[in-house]
């Protein structure tokens, strides 16, 4: 029986990279391509545009750009996502980390594929052939092609980043009567149902969030972009590396910057 005295930390990590647009998690994901070949499996637009200027201009690395590859998927081809994951855990996966951007679009996605069925029969997209509004049917696609691509992907012998949007919800509670008690404000990692929301953070062992700090004490004034490895306020995040709290990868890779700090622990 195995012993938790005997346990050694594994080579390969689980990230879930989340944070508001534009905080540069697409980015700070793609970095691993200094370790070798990634895959990026794209949902937020038509193609990950953002890292050619993050490549190129910013960082000055374009030869990295050789080691990314990457699909796009929607409401579509949803499942053709889930088939792309139970094909590396068949016949392998030769990437050193594969990217899901993002697990918010992602859902979305998957709860359009699955309302383009007619009747739970023929696929369409043709508009007269679409339901409008999604029922509890498409709800569960939405939480099982999750599930089953995590199961999956955990056990590969690879990296796994997600990446996140937080969505801010309302919230009414009200009484048996029907009368509104209480508004409050929330946030979700998805679109759609909210099982998903519940289940994947316990899924990650590594859950940063990210953001920016702004310095007025320059002029012009300068714009940090951080990681955090630990929650603040609402946001939620942890590491089970005890790395830094904050992590300033401004005009870096972030997958250098990190490293850097894990090696620090390590002594090397």
């Amino acid at each position: 029986m195995p012993k938790a005295s005997n346990m050694q930390m594994d080579s390969n990590f689980s990230f879930l990279f989340k944070g508001g647009p534009g905080m540069a998690k697409t980015c700070a994901a793609a970095s691993a391509a200094i370790l070798g070949p990634v895959h990026i499996s794209y949902w937020d637009k038509q193609k990950p545009v953002e890292l050619e200027k993050y490549f190129r201009h910013i960082i000055k690395r374009p030869e990295l750009l050789d080691n990314i590859d990457y699909d796009v998927y929607g409401a579509t081809n949803a499942n053709e996502w889930l088939n792309k994951i139970f094909e590396w855990g068949d016949k392998g996966c030769r990437y050193v980390a594969v990217i899901t951007d993002s697990l918010t679009t992602l859902t979305s996605g998957a709860v359009g594929w699955s309302m383009g069925f007619k009747d739970g029969k023929k696929f369409s997209r043709d508009p007269k052939d679409l339901n409008l509004i999604p029922d509890w049917d498409d709800y569960k696609i939405e939480t099982s092609m999750v599930v089953q691509a995590l199961d999956v992907l955990m056990s590969l012998n690879t990296n796994v980043i997600w990446t996140a949007h937080p969505l801010t919800q309302t919230k009414l509670d009200a009484t048996e009567s029907g009368k509104i008690q209480r508004v409050t404000q929330t946030t979700s990692l998805v679109t759609y149902g909210n099982k998903v929301a519940g289940l994947v953070p316990g899924r990650f062992t590594e859950i940063y969030h990210f953001g920016k700090e702004i310095d007025y004490n320059t002029n012009p004034t300068s714009t940090k972009y951080m990681c955090y490895t630990d929650s603040i306020g609402d946001d939620f995040a942890r590491s089970a590396l005890l790395l830094p709290e904050r992590i300033d990868h401004t005009n870096r890779l972030f997958f250098e910057v990190w490293k850097e700090a894990l090696d620090k622990l390590k002594g090397v």
